[in-house]
């Protein structure tokens, strides 16, 4: 009786290992321990195992092939990931520990290099996916850069008034635009814009140029029929010359002849008539032609004059225009190129002082996305204004890019300068702002330099933008002066 008890615990203990491994052995294992502790006889046991005997045979035991096939599958997924350059050091090195371990030989440590390779798995796909968004992310800045580029190119293209609107209209769409696969499109239009109004603008010019040489050639032809008459009017006053001298001989032989002198003073009498009256219809009639002719021509050269003074104004308007920024109404960085070096030519001449400030809103990027690109060209505006009516007449101020301001101040001391740029920080700050009903300051960073004999404009402008960076990197909301090194 000890002894069954034994084999039953024994029996026990040696299918719960072989548990799992086949559902339907696992349910007669059930039943069979059940039978096997009421059995009472040793025939009724020999019979019970004979059952189970026959249980296990019936059902083919493949364990060893699979666990063999799960370990081959597992070398090959080992070599595998090793293949995959973009992984880290760490997983290459858990790969290369597991290729170096002993071949599994129990269920459960199949089960463990199973286990590992899963985990090595995960972390594969976690490092596998932040490299797929991590390009994504570059070429959002890529997009983001391309966006602003070609709105600063949108802003300083000079077309006629008639394109305006449409160039704005595109340039709204680049800002909220995210596909950059509508780039090559956006361009397209911009390029369409940029021809039709030069065609405009030819069309114009040769209309103009057409005019001009009509009112020319008119004025030539003119001037040619007037120059003709007059040498007709001057061989009718030759011939009327040569009538009166012959009248005169006449009147002479006539005299000679003549006896009664009552006679001969009526024909001098009637002489002297004929040639006052011959002499005052010529004069008439050339001073009438002459008039006529004058007047004509008059009126021609006013009319050209004022064609020519129309062009000359459409031609001084689209200058302006041209150096003018769309956005903001103030200098753009072309008509500051010329005024620096007017500026800078001046300050070498008479050795009067220049200083030069770089101008840059703070942290502008978050105002676009938090408000929306409107709101960021409504800052943009007001910070330009301000700026622009809070400085000197002498001083000059362009948009030079982007967020960033350019500022010349002529004849005033380093110390001065600083003074009136801090003043005009101040001013900035206390615009109220507010958009979606949060009122907002809005902060700017400045720095400036001044120049020196050694100086060009672009050694003066990169060391004020050296100070503009290091009054970003001190906290935003400050004016930093940079002398150059041997000052």
């Amino acid at each position: 009786m000890a002894s069954s008890i034994a084999i039953v615990r024994l029996l026990q203990q040696l299918l719960k290992l072989s548990h799992r491994q086949n559902k339907t052995i696992d349910k007669y294992q059930v039943k069979f321990l059940k039978k096997l502790q009421s059995t009472s006889t040793v025939e009724a046991e020999i019979e019970l195992f004979d059952e189970y005997t026959q249980q296990l045979e019936s059902i083919p035991n493949n364990l060893d092939d699979k666990l063999l096939e799960g370990h081959l599958v597992s070398r090959q997924s080992q070599a595998q990931l090793q293949q995959i350059q973009s992984l880290s050091g760490s997983i290459k090195s858990r790969i290369e520990k597991m290729k170096s371990c002993p071949e599994p030989y129990t269920v459960i440590e199949y089960h463990s290099e199973l286990k590992e390779l899963i985990k090595i798995y995960q972390r594969a796909v976690i490092e596998l996916s932040k490299n797929a968004i991590k390009p994504e992310i570059d070429n959002k800045a890529d997009v983001e850069f391309i966006n602003d580029e070609l709105q600063l190119l949108i802003l300083e293209l000079d077309v006629g008034q008639a394109f305006v609107k449409k160039l704005d209209h595109i340039r709204l769409k680049i800002r909220n635009e995210n596909d950059p696969f509508s780039l090559p499109h956006h361009c397209l239009e911009v390029i369409t814009i940029i021809i039709d109004s030069t065609r405009e603008e030819r069309r114009s010019s040769r209309h103009f140029l057409y005019t001009l040489n009509d009112s020319l050639t008119q004025f030539y032809l003119n001037f040619a029929q007037t120059l003709k008459i007059t040498e007709t009017d001057f061989e009718k006053q030759k011939e009327t010359f040569v009538t009166i001298k012959n009248n005169a001989e006449l009147l002479k032989e006539t005299s000679e002849k003549e006896q009664s002198i009552e006679t001969l003073r009526e024909r001098i009498s009637e002489y002297v008539t004929d040639v006052q009256e011959a002499m005052a219809e010529q004069e008439k009639q050339q001073e009438e032609k002459f008039r006529c002719k004058f007047q004509g021509m008059v009126r021609q050269i006013k009319e050209l004059q004022n064609e020519t003074q129309s062009y000359q104004k459409t031609l001084k308007q689209q200058n302006k225009q041209l150096h003018i920024d769309f956005l903001t109404k103030i200098p753009n960085r072309a008509a500051w190129s010329e005024r620096l070096k007017i500026e800078v030519t001046r300050f070498k001449r008479y050795k009067n002082t220049l200083n030069i400030a770089v101008i840059d809103i703070d942290n502008f990027k978050s105002i676009n996305d938090s408000f929306g690109h409107l709101a960021g060209d409504k800052v943009l505006n007001v910070i330009a204004q301000t700026l622009q009516k809070s400085i000197r007449n002498a001083d000059y101020i362009a948009r030079y890019g982007g967020e960033e301001f350019a500022l010349l101040l002529p004849e005033i001391s380093p110390a001065q300068t600083e003074l009136a740029l801090n003043k005009l920080r101040d001013r900035i700050k206390k615009i109220p702002f507010q958009f979606k009903k949060e009122n907002l300051s809005i902060t700017i960073s400045i720095g400036f330099t001044t120049f020196l004999l050694s100086d060009d404009a672009d050694d003066a402008f990169e060391r004020a933008d050296t100070a503009l960076y290091q009054a970003k990197n001190i906290g935003r909301d400050k004016v930093i002066f940079l002398p150059k090194d041997n000052e």
